[in-house]
């Protein structure tokens, strides 16, 4: 159960979010109360008179008699003066669970303040008060506030239909939540993280992300799977082998063992092979190693029908490595077999970031000229870098492939499809995930080739 300590002074580097009086409302009014585009998606409309601001001003201040309730305002520290306010609502002491919502004055939008405030009341709900979970949901038509969540490690638990209501009506509603588990762990999963090897470092970097959902977790997520699996498919024959290589938590050694495939999967994350344990069960007969990509040696030659790499080359930095790693998935590969290779994209990072990072064209990690990403803490390809590696590794492509497309830009909008929409948006991504002008425009790329 948390222990209600009510709505108490937090102070951040730009903000002091403090307990509200009736005498703060003429500036409530003036920065946020009466702006239409600021309550557009919230529960009351505008005001229209400081008289009403201040009737709720004071059942704010009524409220503060109780330990339970939760509701500050922003105070800007260089103005001298509130200029949004966020709440925690609907404390559960059952649950140990409590809702927040904020809004803030157009003005000061887009200048990470929202997200500022949030980080300080879960810091404080969690820390002083003892919640274990903290939830907060928007309206499916205001994405930026589902950014602020993102941004303050919050959990998209999912979009739910016509369950909600706001100035706007009946709306769809995406819900978001953290534990206090979860935002113990660093917010950036990169701090901390040092580069002194490529093994070390995705062992280090995969004891922080949760891999075994990440490609199932959302309709959105799962276009990557969908499409790779269709691929995939198309060069199965009954009775073939197959070998992941840099299996993460076993989706794809899964999903084809299921089907009655012989697999064998390799992993190096310790992390990821513990995840991937988890959900075998004793009718799944894979044979799961932990191993590295750059020596397939435990593999006899010309083993496998297919041979997928869909992990290795987001971590080797050297091109030679990536070379040893082509020629070892060749060697293990039957001559007429198939070889599939995953990349996340460089360009389309810059792009999926800047959605999440609003400064990130001035202050973002890639090359100003050359619009080229670091190479930290995965490794970046362009499509003319994906093509001239396995050109120069001598695999002959078949297939280059978008493989998720613009999905994780448009996330928020595809998990809120329904069934048939969603069906129509796969259609409509197979469509075009081939077509030349779309490549460029993906996080992750799947070439397909021969040896």
């Amino acid at each position: 159960m948390p222990t209600h300590r009510g709505t108490q002074t937090i102070e951040t580097p730009r903000l002091i979010l403090r307990r509200a009086t009736v005498d703060d409302a003429q500036a409530m009014f003036d920065n946020w109360a009466s702006d239409p585009q600021v309550t557009r998606y919230l529960m009351w409309p505008a005001h229209t008179s400081t008289d009403i601001t201040r009737q709720v001003l004071q059942s704010w201040v009524n409220g503060y008699q109780q330990d339970n309730f939760y509701q500050w305002l922003m105070v800007h520290k260089d103005l001298g003066q509130p200029i949004g306010s966020i709440s925690g609502m609907n404390p559960n002491d059952l649950l140990s669970c409590v809702e927040l919502a904020y809004c803030i004055g157009q003005p000061w939008w887009h200048q990470g303040l929202t997200t500022e405030a949030v980080e300080g009341v879960i810091r404080y709900l969690f820390e002083t008060c003892d919640f274990n979970r903290i939830t907060a949901k928007h309206d499916t038509r205001n994405p930026h506030s589902g950014g602020v969540m993102q941004k303050c490690g919050m959990t998209c638990e999912g979009t739910s239909r016509e369950s909600d209501y706001n100035i706007q009506g009946i709306c769809d509603t995406v819900h978001y939540a953290i534990l206090k588990r979860q935002w113990n762990r660093p917010k950036d999963f990169t701090e901390g993280l040092v580069y002194e090897n490529d093994t070390q470092l995705v062992q280090d970097l995969y004891r922080r992300l949760d891999e075994s959902r990440r490609l199932t977790r959302s309709q959105a997520a799962r276009v990557e799977f969908l499409t790779t699996v269709r691929y995939i498919e198309r060069y199965l024959t009954p009775g073939a082998k197959i070998l992941d290589i840099g299996a993460g938590a076993g989706e794809y050694s899964l999903y084809f063992a299921r089907k009655g495939y012989q697999v064998s999967a390799l992993e190096l994350s310790e992390a990821n092979l513990a995840a991937f344990r988890a959900k075998l069960t004793p009718e799944d007969n894979i044979d799961l190693a932990q191993g590295n990509a750059l020596d397939l040696s435990r593999y006899p030659d010309h083993s496998f029908d297919l041979v997928l790499l869909f992990g290795p080359l987001y971590h080797l930095h050297s091109q030679a490595d990536k070379l040893r790693c082509i020629q070892e998935a060749k060697r293990v590969c039957k001559p007429d077999g198939t070889l599939f290779f995953a990349f996340i994209a460089n360009d389309m990072v810059i792009l999926t970031m800047f959605h999440e990072e609003p400064d990130y064209f001035v202050h973002g990690a890639y090359d100003k000229e050359t619009f080229r990403c670091d190479d930290f803490p995965f490794v970046f390809h362009t499509v003319d870098a994906c093509r001239e590696l396995l050109r120069e590794g001598g695999v002959k492509v078949l297939h280059e492939v978008a493989s998720d497309g613009v999905s994780e830009l448009l996330q928020e909008k595809i998990n809120a499809m329904d069934p048939d929409s969603y069906a129509q948006y796969l259609r409509y991504h197979f469509y075009t995930c081939e077509k030349p002008e779309h490549l460029g425009a993906s996080n992750h790329l799947l070439f397909v080739g021969k040896a």
